[in-house]
């Protein structure tokens, strides 16, 4: 009798989330979702979408074309793991897949946004999303420093095997 080893690591769960109700945009409500604290939703598309008005209003473009420019411009292509093995931990570099990316940006959109130094929240946003996409804010230059990383690794395990040829 031959026992089958199950793996410890869960599938993952998509759950079908609906478009939001003004843009019609599946990423907007995934991004009202992570901009939500404590269950507050209203506020959070109170502050998403006065963020999209004032893009709107005081640059003259599409904030939905605009947003969805800032999430490619700081969607990182690659994320560092960290893998046990025989007691050593060792950090690997992996590609990502799309929804992972989109949920990091909008992660990091979020992040760095809540940094910025103006009064209210919705301004913070706006002005985080126009700078990601013009490829200048902070979530991109976090994204910026992930690759980096992952280079200055890259050339150093290459000049390391260079080494013992």
């Amino acid at each position: 009798m031959v026992l089958k080893k199950m793996s410890r690591k869960k599938k993952r769960i998509f759950r079908k989330i609906n478009p939001d109700i003004f843009y019609n945009n599946i990423d907007i409500e995934k991004f009202i979702n992570i901009i939500m604290l404590s269950g507050k939703k209203t506020v959070a598309r109170n502050i998403v979408y006065k963020a999209f008005n004032y893009i709107s209003k005081n640059f003259n473009k599409n904030p939905i074309k605009i947003f969805s420019i800032a999430l490619d411009n700081a969607a990182p292509m690659i994320e560092s793991k960290i893998k046990k093995s025989s007691g050593i931990k060792r950090n690997y570099f992996v590609e990502i897949k799309k929804y992972r990316r989109k949920s990091l940006s909008m992660r990091w959109i979020k992040k760095y946004s809540k940094l910025r130094k103006e009064k209210f929240m919705y301004l913070k946003l706006a002005h985080e999303i126009i700078d990601a996409s013009k490829k200048r804010g902070e979530s991109v230059k976090k994204r910026e420093s992930v690759h980096k990383l992952y280079n200055s690794k890259k050339n150093y395990n290459s000049d390391k095997n260079k080494n013992f040829k």
